[in-house]
């Protein structure tokens, strides 16, 4: 068998593999190269989003802070520096400047049917625009847009201007019933009466009492106004009531926050005690069932007191040693009898929306049920609700 002669392949071989190594190092010496300036871009580019989200946090603290950021509440059109044009440096340890941002605080939402303005005082669109280093030479942007959100009764535009509201979705065609008697009390005002209302700053209620229909009295009750307003407004206007009235979206969006963080109850619910502080729920047995199938009967003695806020989708009874501080916001209509020591801060709110039945304060001689107003009580449910702006969404966006 004759064998090839394979004198001479060193040198071709040593040359090809000389190419491939020369090669590999062209490649390697190159990519050592770009990699610090990818590896830069990278930074820069976390860098700007991390700017822009300093941006909404800076814009969420001001909207949380109004005494110190000079915003108003609730907010305007325009709310410079937090307007868009307005540039924020980012300092590091020792002065050196690293990036800006700038930030825009807007009132919301946008239709999206026809595309106009809807202002919701619970909502506000925060839009910040990193840049690293900053906006004149810009290595990176970053833009981050984002909803937040607090409970209506949480600021100004949502707070009712009474201690006890009546009839704000009473059925066309109905009249909201109310009547108050006995020794019952109701107190818009921070001068007298015990208790005597609390006002948050620069924000008065209009009346003691207000309803969308008639009210009648019996015994020797007192309404009491608040300086400058009346005791009791009967005949308002159901538009009146809209600040402060809960649509079905905002409903909705209560009971998954009372599911998730609060407490939630179906059906009718006695109490003889104290519920949980907080956020309380009481739901309809189902979706379809009637306002009338939920009844929250509370009585016995609470004199330790609950705070918080009950969101009804029914009717309430109180009576007995009860002692609330905060905001009843009930779909339907309210009875209270003061048979021992009862007290309620904060507000009462009966919507009357099944129907006019009458919403009762000691409606006999003898009941000495206390109503007084208290607007910081409402606002954060005697400190038990986290009344301030939040994120609700967030996304990241193109453009500057």
């Amino acid at each position: 068998m004759k064998t090839m002669n394979q004198r001479g392949i060193a040198m071709p071989a040593a040359l090809i593999g000389l190419v491939v190594l020369t090669s590999l190092m062209v490649a390697f010496t190159l990519l050592a190269q770009s990699e610090p300036d990818i590896a830069n871009n990278h930074m820069m580019s976390a860098r700007a989003r991390a700017f822009a989200e300093a941006g909404i946090e800076r814009a969420l603290w001001a909207m949380n802070n109004v005494a110190v950021s000079a915003l108003s509440d609730p907010l305007a059109a325009s709310n410079p520096p937090y307007d868009g044009n307005t540039y924020f440096w980012v300092e590091q340890v020792g002065g050196v400047n690293v990036g800006e941002y700038k930030v825009t605080i807007a009132q919301c939402c946008i239709d999206p049917v026809t595309g106009l303005l809807v202002v919701d005082p619970s909502k506000a669109t925060i839009t910040s625009v990193g840049y690293a280093p900053d906006h004149n030479n810009p290595r990176a942007i970053k833009k981050v847009s984002i909803t937040s959100t607090r409970f209506k009764f949480g600021g100004p535009s949502g707070t009712p201007p009474c201690a006890m509201c009546v009839g704000g979705e009473v059925p066309p065609g109905t009249t909201a019933q109310t009547q108050i008697g006995g020794g019952a009390m109701v107190n818009g005002s921070n001068m007298s009466g015990n208790p005597a209302a609390t006002y948050c700053a620069g924000q008065v209620p209009t009346a003691a009492f207000m309803t969308t229909g008639t009210v009648a009295t019996n015994g020797n009750p007192s309404i009491i106004a608040p300086p400058g307003g009346q005791a009791a407004i009967t005949g308002v206007d159901k538009e009146y009531f809209k600040p402060f009235t809960l649509t079905d979206a905002d409903i909705a969006a209560l009971k998954v926050y009372a599911q998730k963080n609060g407490h939630y109850y179906q059906g009718s619910q006695t109490f003889t005690s104290p519920p949980p502080n907080g956020l309380l729920f009481f739901d309809t047995p189902s979706d379809n069932s009637s306002l009338n199938s939920t009844v929250i009967d509370m009585h016995g003695n609470w004199s330790q007191g609950w705070s918080g806020w009950m969101i009804i989708r029914g009717s309430a009874d109180m009576q007995g040693d009860i002692s609330l501080s905060g905001l009843v916001y009930i779909l339907n209509d309210v009875n209270i009898h003061g048979n021992g020591n009862l007290n309620v801060r904060g507000a009462i709110i009966a919507q009357d929306r099944l129907d006019s039945q009458s919403s009762t304060i000691d409606s006999d001689d003898i009941g000495n049920g206390k109503l007084s107003y208290d607007c910081p009580a409402i606002r954060d449910g005697g400190g038990t609700i986290n009344a301030n702006w939040s994120i609700s969404s967030y996304k990241e966006l193109s453009g500057t």
